[in-house]
């Protein structure tokens, strides 16, 4: 029943967003322009342009995001943050709490959904298809060309996330660390607590 309840304060706080943010449906075109455009608009710029548009959902959705360790980050070079997996949110709560600009491997199948596309192509994060593994192995080789020339990426070795895993770690995939050792670059673990609440 506590579990039931749960899952309708998710879905009502969702339409809640969704609906508090319509007049805002004009960003979505302009996010894409941005990423159409790289050669434009700088990585920090459209890296910025993601975090207000985070802020802003955050502020109709009354979401409050709370980092702590930021002071542990590597200062210098690229690095892999490695965190659980509990939800839609959870790249957004990273990429609002973390201040230079990063990026995200995701599930292509999950990647082009309306504003989920924009924000991807914004970072110009990586889509991974999960069942071509020739793709996932060029991904790999490109995210860790991509971290040894000092960009920071966003990965969650276990994957999906098939259910709500509340703040348990769900297994790692094999070989979700390789873009990280092949680079040579620090592994920055993430631990996410009631990310899966948003």
């Amino acid at each position: 029943m506590k579990v039931q309840k749960e899952k309708v304060k998710v879905v009502l706080r969702f339409i809640y967003v969704i609906l508090g943010n319509l007049h805002r449906a004009w960003m979505i075109p302009k996010m894409g322009y941005y990423a159409r455009h790289v050669e434009k608009y700088s990585e920090e710029f459209r890296y910025e342009y993601d975090r207000y548009a985070i802020r802003l959902m955050n502020h109709t959705g009354r979401i409050k995001t709370k980092a702590y360790g930021m002071e542990h980050l590597p200062k210098e070079g690229g690095y892999v943050m490695f965190a659980n997996h509990q939800g839609k949110y959870d790249a957004l709560g990273i990429m609002l709490s973390h201040d230079k600009p990063c990026s995200i491997v995701m599930d292509d199948a999950r990647s082009h959904f309306p504003l989920v596309k924009q924000f991807i192509d914004l970072v110009q994060g990586k889509r991974l298809k999960l069942n071509d593994l020739r793709q996932s192995a060029s991904i790999i080789r490109e995210v860790s060309k991509e971290v040894k020339q000092g960009r920071k990426f966003i990965i969650f070795p276990s994957g999906g996330y098939e259910h709500r895993n509340g703040n348990y770690v769900d297994p790692f995939k094999p070989g979700s660390f390789k873009s990280a050792m092949r680079a040579k670059a620090p592994i920055v673990p993430v631990a996410l607590i009631d990310s899966w609440k948003v």
